[in-house]
């Protein structure tokens, strides 16, 4: 699991970039795959890599 709190802009196309020091662990733990939810108590996204998410 990865937590923290990191501002990031979307791009013309709608698109955000990982930060580095998420995505190398991404890659490697999850294969890039990642689930991204709303959270339901604060205004952010919460990402998830894919394994993690299939365990709830």
């Amino acid at each position: 699991m990865f937590r923290g709190a990191t501002l990031v802009n979307l791009d013309s196309k709608g698109r955000l970039s990982v930060p580095t020091r998420y995505r190398d662990q991404l890659i490697e733990n999850a294969s890039g795959q990642m689930v991204c939810t709303i959270d339901i108590n604060s205004p952010c996204l919460l990402l998830y890599p894919l394994p993690e998410w299939e365990n709830y």
